[in-house]
Formats: structure tokens, sequence, C-alpha cells
């Protein structure tokens, strides 16, 4: 998916558009040119003279003042008419342009006005004019002023007073601490006060200042550390070595020759300062480290006991491996959490619009025996001008390490979810757990992008079919096949239930497949699709890959150390299918299932041999059976009978009620489409009432009203556990469906 235009720049575009013109006879100096027309701005909006603000800050003007403020006032002008608050606005002009590879770089991602706003809500109820706050990695510093707003109003008094002992700040760019400047002297006329400010700030790198110039700015630490740090791995690979040599790529494309000698000495510095990196930041553990957990950590050390830390983040924060050190850490330093979990649909930043990140607020605890209070998890939703809470859960830490061990946070968007998850986990078993037979081997049998030289367009004697994430559906084994084209550009042809068959787009020599995965290649084992997503129509797709095919890396294999056996696998993939695993999934998921994430999750208690594992195992087989040889005249129709049965079967294992399934159930709103819905009603819902109708048989309940409505849905032609492909929903369809399952 590319890249959205942010909605601060749409609403910017007039005044940029003002601010460009009046630069533009300025060259060379442009961007000297923008400042100081900026600056002119803030003296318009603060009520400061001008040239004794360039006298102070020893600014040598580019021309008269009076010109200064002639062209300032065309683009303030510009500026009033947006939703933005002049403040605010000034601080999105000032910043420097980032070209991809200064980004990807750095690592900066510039804070949109609606979320410089809420962080500054976050962070602000413990604090008054008088507290000591710092940003160390300001840029043109929108959330010191989102905070002096958020604390100060608009009251000048105490505005001065924060400037001239509280307000800290430092980042690697001169350009960028003159941005926040003065965007900060837009709000008062009392240049002392700034001059006081500035003098404390640092140009240079935070994470490698030393404790003393952090204790000679606030004695005993900060009262608030803000941030938006950069998101970002201290890595360089040839792909972004010649990305910052100006060259035109994309990932995936075969790499050129390189200038060797500068790559490498380049890497070598990059590597040499990640080393410096690990030896300060010890929670960055092994490995290439990201930038955002250096300044996590370094955030928790400059706060003080009782302050607050307020920061964006990316959402792996709270559900990734290599987060567990400094996930500890902050939530064990913190007497309360606040978590909000936010999607960028409100085109907050450049990057694709599902991505996801956190607005965290901690509020440090005063000693080591300091009441710590549950966690306060939100979802948040971006407006036109701010962002609206949309759910909401309480999670006892006690409680949060019982289910999760390593304290990842399922993204759970109310108490009842929080209740379910909790039962689902106290009624499972850990893969681990040698009693049960869950323990897996893993394997990612041939890298599509390493290997890809090695594959052939047409079968050859000794070649084995490629499989690709594409072909895997639930419980379902070459669903697409490969009809033309390549890449982004490739034609696949969706199957009907019962004619699922192998049509690959490439083949690989058995002799070319990597020694350890060969011995796969000629069994049979469980694959998934390991592409999801928390808003799919399904996340979780598996099936059993028969003997004789190689699988990409985009469907990892799966046996179990103990028990190869058919029957073990297949039932692995009967709950791997079933919408409760597939719900506990979706709560820690991103865009890829990987091993660490999935085996986080609890099996349900079956002993092998029992009646739910026999029923769980037939139902699977047959399963199989009609997607590749028909299965009779009808296999949607035994399939709409097999797939609710599983279902039933493996939430009754998890020890799930029916008010449980409803409530799992409104976390799949776009299943159905395609499907005619009931008169009066705008889309069909047959596989919730037929799912429904089964478990309250199963469990002994009133099937009703799910068995009546699945009745007449069945009239009408509709068909339960239709993927939408195969069923043939219409683009303009999928489309309302997609907003409304973010909608939530």
């Amino acid at each position: 998916m590319s890249a959205p235009r942010p909605l601060e720049v749409d609403l910017l575009a007039e005044a940029e558009s003002m601010l460009s013109k009046c630069c533009a006879s300025f060259k060379p100096q442009q961007f000297e040119a923008r400042l100081q027309i900026l600056e002119a701005c803030a003296s318009r909006f603060g009520g400061f003279d001008l040239q004794e603000f360039h006298k102070i800050f020893d600014v040598g003007p580019i021309c008269a003042a009076s010109d200064l403020i002639e062209m300032a006032g065309i683009v303030s002008a510009e500026i009033e008419k947006t939703p933005i608050l002049p403040p605010l606005a000034l601080s999105a002009l000032a910043r420097e342009t980032l070209v991809e590879m200064d980004r990807k770089t750095t690592g900066a991602y510039h804070t949109d006005f609606r979320l410089a706003r809420r962080l500054a809500q976050l962070a602000a109820p413990t604090l008054t004019h008088r507290s000591k706050v710092i940003d160390p990695a300001c840029g043109a510093g929108i959330l010191l002023v989102a905070l002096t707003l958020e604390v100060c109003g608009m009251d000048r008094r105490k505005i001065g007073e924060w400037f001239a002992k509280g307000v800290c700040a430092a980042d690697l760019s001169a350009n960028s601490l003159r941005g926040a400047l003065l965007s900060l002297a837009s709000l008062t006329d009392d240049t002392g006060a700034l001059a006081k400010m500035r003098a404390r700030w640092i140009c240079g790198d935070s994470l490698m200042a030393d404790k003393s110039t952090w204790e000679a700015m606030a004695p005993g630490g900060f009262d608030a550390v803000i941030g938006n740090p950069p998101w970002e791995k201290v890595k360089l690979t040839r792909h972004d070595f010649l990305k910052s040599s100006g060259a035109e790529r994309h990932y995936g494309e075969a790499t050129p020759d390189v200038d060797d000698e500068r790559f490498l000495k380049q890497k070598a510095s990059v590597t040499s300062y990640a080393k410096r990196l690990l030896a300060r930041y010890p929670d960055l553990g092994c490995g290439e480290p990201d930038l955002y957990i250096a300044f996590s950590e370094m955030f928790s050390n400059l706060c003080r006991s009782g302050g607050v830390v307020a920061a964006l983040v990316p959402g792996g924060l709270i559900r990734s491996q290599g987060t567990e050190a400094v996930r500890r850490r902050l939530l064990g330093a913190s007497e309360s959490a606040s978590i909000s979990i936010i999607e960028n649909r409100a085109r907050f930043f450049s990057i694709d619009t599902r991505f996801k990140f956190l607005a965290i607020a901690l509020v440090k605890a005063k000693g080591e025996h300091s009441k710590r209070h549950p966690i306060k998890l939100l979802h948040e939703s971006g407006t036109a001008d701010g962002l609206r809470v949309v759910g909401s859960a309480t999670i006892g830490r006690a409680s949060l390490a019982s289910s999760r061990q390593d304290l990842s946070i399922p993204e759970v968007r109310s108490s009842a979810e929080w209740k379910i998850f909790q039962k689902v986990s106290a009624a499972g078993v850990s893969w681990s757990d040698k009693r049960w037979g869950w323990e897996p081997q893993f394997c990612r049998e041939i890298d599509m992008t390493r290997e890809r030289s090695k594959f052939l367009y047409s079968p050859k004697p000794g070649t084995l079919p490629l499989v690709e994430g594409r072909m895997v559906q639930q419980h379902r084994f070459g669903v697409k096949g490969h009809v033309s084209g390549s890449g982004r550009k490739a034609v696949w042809d969706a199957f009907q239930v019962g004619t699922s068959h192998i049509a690959p787009q490439f083949w690989v020599k058995a002799s070319d497949i990597p020694a350890t995965s060969k011995l796969r290649a000629v069994k049979l084992r469980a694959g998934f699709c390991d592409i999801a997503g928390q808003t799919n129509e399904r996340s979780l797709m598996a099936a059993l890959v028969p003997p004789g095919v190689a699988c990409g890396n985009k469907v990892p294999t799966i046996l179990f150390k103990d028990d190869p056996s058919e029957e073990r696998l297949l039932t692995w993939v009967a709950v791997a299918n079933s919408i409760p695993f597939d719900w506990m999934l979706r709560r820690i998921l991103t865009t890829t299932v990987n091993y660490f994430l999935l085996v986080s999750l609890p099996m349900p208690k079956l002993a092998k041999g029992g009646l739910p594992w026999h029923r769980l195992v037939t139902a699977a087989r047959e399963l199989r059976k009609i997607d590749s040889a028909g299965g009779g005249p009808d296999p949607c129709a035994r399939m709409a009978q097999l797939r609710p049965a599983i279902d039933a079967e493996v939430a009754v294992a998890y020890g799930l009620s029916i008010d449980d399934l409803v409530l799992m159930l409104e976390d799949f709103p776009i299943l159905d489409r395609g499907q005619p819905p009931l008169p009066g009603e705008t889309r069909s819902t047959i596989t919730r009432d037929t799912l429904m109708a089964c478990a309250a048989r199963r469990m002994n309940e009133s099937t009703e009203p799910w068995k009546t409505r699945a009745a007449k849905a069945l009239a009408l032609g509709a068909q339960a556990y239709i993927p939408s492909e195969i069923a043939g929903a219409n683009e303009e369809l999928e489309e309302a469906d997609e907003r409304a399952s973010h909608g939530r």
C-alpha cells in the first residue's frame, strides 16, 4: 500500500504555497529565507520586536525587517485560515524537508498537530508553569508548543516563567532547534525569557549526552519528558546506501555494483555507533538496535520520581519480542500507565495507513514500594482536528503477567474482551508443555528472494511446485492458480470450493532446496500464510501441505516434535483456523504471523484420542478431502456444516460461553461479503448465525434466533464460510465494509 499524503500537509497547502513564493527570490538561501519569514510570522503572533530577536539570536537578516514582516503578513493570513493553531502551524512549516534516505537514516517522522495536542493532554495533568520539561528529540518543537498551550493556556505571565525556567530541548539539527524556538516564540513577547530558554538547549546527539548535562538542566530529573523519538534500526544495507547516493530503487530489485570502499566505511561507522548504543542502553538487547528503544530507556532515566513520560512510539513496544526488556523497565518503573493504540488511517504520517503506533503516558513511581495501578489501555481514532477514544480496557498488572509472561499487551477494546482473553489464557495450555504434544518445529523452507535465481517457470523432471502464501487458505491448499505475469502484475485465478489444485507460478529443482528443508518437502506437514492483519476477513489461514511440494518463506511449515502424525496436524489446523484462536491472534497481530506471536497463544486442552479430538480430526480430514475431490454435489453446503462444528468444539475446549462467542464475532465484520443479506439489512450474517446456532446446540443452549436467521439466509441463496473473493464481492462493497471494519 502506498504512503498517504498527511492531512496536515493538505491543511497547510495554501500557507506552504505562499511561503514558497516568498522564498523563491532568495536563491540559494531559500531555507534561510523560509526560517526568517517564519520568525517574522512568530513576531506578528507573539508581539516581540523582530530586530531585537535577530540581535539576541545572532540572525543575519536577508532583507529589511519591514520586508520580512510584510511577507510574514501574507503567510500569517493563510495560516489563520486553517484549523491548526498558529504556533503549531509555524512548527509544521519550519520543519526541514526530509528526503527518503534522511528519514531512513534518522528515523524521523514529523509529529502531526493532532497527535501533539493529544500527547500534551496526556502529559499535562500533573504539571504547572513552574515544572521542568524536556523533549530530547524535539525537531521543530511541536510537542513543546502543544504542552505549553495545555499547561499555560494563553496566560503570557505563566508562559514567560515557563520558558525562562522550565522548557528544555535537544536535537541533532541546529535548523530544527531554530524552528522550535520560533514556534514557541509566537506565544510570547518576552525575548529575555526566550534567550534564557534557548541557552539551555543542546544541539547534538542526546542519546550520547553525559548525565551531568541533564543534571545541570534539571537537578533530580525532569517533571515531564515528552517526545516522538526516531523509529528506525541502526543499520546500513546496500539498498539504503544506494538510496542515499540518489539512486531510484525499490526493495527486491537486483543490487548493482556499489562503491565498496565507501559503503564499507559508512557501514563501519554505523556499526560503531550501534555498539556504543548497546553499551549505554542495555534494554536494546542483541541484534540491530532500534533508536526508539534507546530513547524510551533514556526518557525513563531523565524523568524524576513522580514525573511523567509521554511519548509516541511504534506499536512494537507492547507486542514485540525484542522490546520485552524495555517494556518491563517502563511498566515496572511506573505507578500508572496509559497506553493509546492509534492507527494511521487518519493520515498522521506518510506511512501505510494500517500502521499502528502508541501514545503512552507513564507516571514514574516515587519508590520501589509505591502502589502500581492497573494499566489503562485505550483505542483512539483520528478525526479532522484531534482524536477520539473508541475503546478502553483496564488491565491489572498481575492478570497481565499471568496471561502474558513477557508482559506484551493484547489489543483488547473493552473490559469484556479482556475477560475473554484471560479466560482463554487460563483454560489453554502452553505449546511447550510436553504433556499435550504441541512442541512445534517451524521451518521457512525456501527464501523467495535469496533463492529466486533458481526458480523455473515450467515443470521439469526432478522439480517440485513452489507454494506461495496466496495458495493457502483455511482448510484449503491450492486455492489459487497462477495465470500470467509476475510480481505485482501477476494474475491469479481463485478456485471454487471443491476444486483446489496446485497451479504454481514457479517450480524448483529438488536439488536446489536448502539442505535444512529437503526432508520437509517429502513429508505431510501443516503450513500457514504468514501475511495477515487484524482487520482482514480472517487472519490465520492454515492447511495441510502434501509431500512433493516446496513452500516459500511466506508459508512457514510446522511439524510437532513428539507426534508427526496426520491426526496431530489435522487437529492443529482445525484449532488454528477456528474463530476463537483467530480472535486471540488478532489481539496481538500486526501484519505477520511470526513464530513468537503464534506460540505465545495457548492451545486448548485436547487429549489425543478423546471425543473432542476425534471430532476435530474427523471434520478437518473431511474438509481436506472435499476441497480437492469435490466431496459430493455441494461441497460448500458440507463445508458450512463442518466449519461451525469445529469452531463450536474449540470454543467449548477453551471454556467459552455463547455471549463470549457473540462478542468475538464482532471482530469479524467483513465476513460474508458478496452474500445476499436478509430483507431490511445491509449485509449478510450467515456465517455468524450458522456458527451461533451450532455452538448453542453444542453448549445445550437455545439455538434461536440464529437458527431461524440462518435458514432464511439459506433460502435466499446465502452460503456460510465462503471467502469474499470466491463469492464475487464487488469492489464498492469491499471498500464500504473495509471502512466499517475500522470504525468499530
